[in-house]
């Protein structure tokens, strides 16, 4: 059995070479990258999308989600516009709140 969505090593480079700047407010800004775990193999197509979070030019928190089995087109259009992610913005305000208190 074939992953559809398994990822070849170039688009695995190219995905590994991205950052994208997430605008989320006038103080809060996502910085996200795409990584491959070190113990996972290309066929298994699992993939981390990394978010340095920063208020005010300072990094307050950094997040983690796997994308197993995510499309490589997936996986940039979720990176590119994390703004317009409801789950990951929730999961990133629940976080934020969990470290204030």
């Amino acid at each position: 059995m074939t992953n559809k969505n398994a990822l070849t090593l170039t688009q695995i480079e190219h995905l590994s070479s991205l950052r994208y700047i997430n605008n989320i407010d006038a103080h809060m800004r996502i910085v996200s990258s795409v990584i491959l775990p070190d113990n996972a193999h290309q066929q298994h197509n699992s993939v981390l999308l990394v978010l340095d979070i920063f208020f005010d030019n300072k990094q307050i928190d950094k997040m983690s989600f796997n994308l197993h089995n995510y499309a490589y087109e997936e996986i940039i259009e979720l990176a590119q516009h994390i703004r317009n992610n409801e789950a990951i913005l929730q999961a990133v305000d629940t976080a934020l709140a969990g470290n204030s208190e």
